[in-house]
């Protein structure tokens, strides 16, 4: 063998050893799929839906998923009483949320606040949610979330506020149409504006009143109540009473004590002990409860003596009465409502 033909040999045999040039069966590669979107929740109104979900973590295959890109929404849409079942056919994108910028959305915290104000009573839409990362990668569709715009609860009505030591109180008066509602929710905020108010807390549908722990004093906020029912496990909320407006005093004055009441000639007589307040003249409000009503003021102008003569009963009746106290010219510092027994009227 000549010695260039020798020395060929051996740089192969070297190639060889040392796997210079040569792959075997190599893997094709995969791309990375984002994870699926968990549970999505969903609350109803007369003119809008909410959906909300959780940012996703992972990956498919479990590993983090560090370049999520945006979210796609779909929806179906059909008449109540002629649902399908199987009605992928009818599913269209609805929207798509950009997670760096969610022009249509609220992220925060980790969770994702959609709104689809493009509905109509008398329908049936069933949402689902995906989520693709920035190489185009999408995950599975969500599990489907049906939302049953049917007749929306009642309104509450008679939306009252006043600041007693415990907080804001407020109380509203039952509808009688209340078959159906569930609970009320409570919500407040710096404006009137149904749309800059965030709900504060709920009461069960036998409980017409609510107590904000939570305001801050020397702020004034606006409250709003709205009636709930149920449709397939999602809320249904009626649309907002009346905006009712309060200044959470810093000041708490006390409320009156010993309130009597007696039946005379004239009605019924309401009389209390003199508030004492340094250096301010005293002014009182006087209101009343027939049955199980709520209570009403029945003065129209600011009381100066610690009684009341209430003409506008009738024999037979019973009513309870409370009364608050405040100083002169500052009814933003109104007491809390002392109360009296319940008292049939019989002169």
């Amino acid at each position: 063998m000549r010695k260039a033909d020798h020395g060929i040999w051996i740089l192969v045999l070297v190639c060889i050893l040392s796997g210079c040039g040569y792959k075997t069966n190599p893997r094709p590669a995969t791309a990375t799929v984002p994870g699926e979107i968990g549970l999505v929740n969903a609350r109803a109104y007369p003119d809008r839906v909410v959906l909300k979900w959780d940012v996703p973590s992972s990956n498919t295959d479990g590993s983090p998923l560090t370049n999520l890109s945006g979210f796609k929404i779909f929806r179906v849409t059909q008449k109540i009483g002629e649902e399908c079942d199987n009605c992928d056919e009818k599913r269209a994108t609805l929207a798509n949320v950009d997670f760096q910028n969610p022009a249509n959305a609220v992220i925060n915290k980790g969770e994702v606040l959609f709104t689809d104000k493009a509905v109509d009573p008398g329908h049936t839409y069933s949402y689902s949610v995906s989520v693709y990362n920035l190489k185009g990668s999408e995950s599975r569709l969500s599990q489907d979330v049906a939302v049953v715009l049917d007749k929306a609860p009642p309104t509450p009505e008679g939306l009252r506020v006043r600041v007693d030591p415990r907080g804001v109180r407020l109380e509203w008066e039952v509808s009688p149409e209340r078959d159906g509602i569930r609970n009320y929710s409570v919500y407040r905020g710096p404006t009137d504006d149904p749309e800059e108010m965030k709900a504060v807390g709920s009461t069960k549908w036998a409980e017409t009143y609510f107590v904000d722990r939570e305001a801050e004093t020397g702020k004034t906020y606006y409250y709003r109540v709205r009636s709930l029912k149920m449709n397939r496990g999602i809320s249904l909320e009626s649309s907002p009473s009346s905006a009712v407006r309060v200044f959470a005093s810093p000041v708490l004055r006390q409320p009156p004590e010993n309130v009597n009441t007696a039946s005379t000639s004239e009605g019924v007589r309401i009389y209390w002990e003199p508030v004492k307040i340094e250096n301010e003249e005293v002014r009182y409000n006087i209101f009343r409860s027939e049955g199980a009503k709520m209570f009403e003021k029945l003065n129209q102008e600011p009381l100066r003596n610690p009684w009341f003569i209430d003409k506008r009963v009738e024999r037979g009746q019973t009513f309870r009465y409370g009364v608050t106290a405040f100083p002169k010219d500052k009814p933003t510092e109104e007491s809390s409502r002392s109360g009296s027994a319940a008292v049939k009227f019989a002169p």
